[in-house]
């Protein structure tokens, strides 16, 4: 029979936990003439891996090496993804799991809903539920991609049609400091294809010994928005409906101007020019998506307008970043533009979604 799934696990280090990975996999409920486990042994000797995983599961899965002496996953996995050949492509960290029979659900569920991508519920190794894309209340497939909030679920994890995959020519941006699946993952969502949630199937397991990831690298504004300001100058991107480029315009300001922003004024590490540049960042999502900031909050709005005052304060700055976090308080309920009160991923409807996912 033709393959069904062809999935591909990026691994650069052999102390990572790449066995228990690969193991996962094979327990998810394919047997061998539906799945192919591809490990990009990523600037690390094959044989180095191999050894990790032991005699029985290197036999089991196809060991590839990819040296580029970049420290990057994008490079393995568009490695992997374009040595893929089944039906559907999925990616995987070597510090995550499946759980058991997971592939199998996804791959039924896709049939039976006709999907070209499922998005799996995804859960910390403790089994804590990471409350991402927040989708409408009880809603499976298909899925809207500003209705369903799917910008919020950045990794691209799951299964996801080769076909579509190659149609839209997706690929993960490297030699980007952070930020590699941004463009990927919102090309899929964002495509029109049918798309569906896994919601009360086997989880997307994210494991808790990931050491060295890199998200809380300290990074200067340039390179920890390098990403994302490429994505919003996208040709693809521009053509996007109004609505979806303030969706993800949004997306990235609330989780990642903020995060980063919260990162920075913690260490004390902020400057004037830093603030001018973040403003810069606001600003070409404001060209690309004209009016997306009346989505955010009050509080959130408040602290945009102050990164571009050259007399802002780092305790200044500090206490309009504490404002907004006050989750319930009228300044963090309310959204900047009046009209936006109902909109999917203005805060009222944004927190009911989260908190019943």
């Amino acid at each position: 029979m033709p393959l069904l799934v062809d999935l591909v696990i990026a691994v650069h280090d052999a102390r990572r936990p790449i066995a228990r990975a690969v193991r996962s996999a094979l327990l998810a409920g394919l047997g061998p003439d539906a799945l192919r486990v591809t490990v990009v042994c990523h600037n690390i000797e094959r044989e180095a891996i191999a050894g990790a995983l032991g005699t029985e599961l290197a036999d089991a899965v196809r060991l590839l090496e990819l040296r580029d002496g970049i420290r990057s996953p994008a490079g393995p996995f568009n490695f992997g993804l374009d040595h893929a050949t089944a039906r559907f492509v999925s990616i995987m960290g070597s510090d995550d799991m499946l759980e058991p029979d997971a592939l199998a659900a996804w791959a039924a569920f896709a049939e039976r809903n006709e999907l070209a991508a499922v998005i799996p519920v995804e859960r910390h190794a403790g089994g804590r539920l990471i409350r991402t894309p927040p989708v409408r209340p009880r809603r499976s497939a298909p899925l809207d991609p500003v209705r369903d909030r799917l910008a919020y679920r950045t990794a691209p994890l799951g299964l996801i049609d080769l076909t579509l995959l190659q149609r839209l020519g997706a690929r993960m941006a490297e030699g980007v400091a952070t930020g590699e699946d941004q463009d990927f993952s919102a090309r899929i969502w964002f495509s029109g294809a049918r798309l569906g949630y896994a919601r009360g199937l086997p989880a997307y397991l994210v494991g808790a010994d990931a050491a060295e990831r890199t998200t809380f690298a300290h990074r200067g504004v340039a390179d920890e928005f390098q990403a994302s300001l490429a994505l919003v100058r996208e040709p693809w991107f521009a053509e996007l409906p109004l609505a979806a480029r303030r969706a993800l315009a949004v997306k990235l300001t609330r989780v990642h101007v903020f995060s980063f922003l919260d990162r920075r004024l913690a260490a004390g590490d902020w400057a004037a020019a830093d603030g001018a540049e973040l403003s810069g960042v606001i600003g070409a999502f404001e060209a690309a998506a004209p009016g997306f900031a009346g989505g955010l909050s009050r509080a959130d709005a408040h602290v945009l307008a102050a990164l571009g005052e050259t007399s802002a304060s780092l305790e200044g700055l500090r206490a309009l970043a504490a404002a907004r976090r006050r989750f319930g308080a009228p300044a963090t309920v309310l959204p900047a533009r009046r009209g936006a009160l109902l909109a999917p991923d203005a805060p009222p409807r944004f927190m009911a979604a989260s908190a019943l996912l």
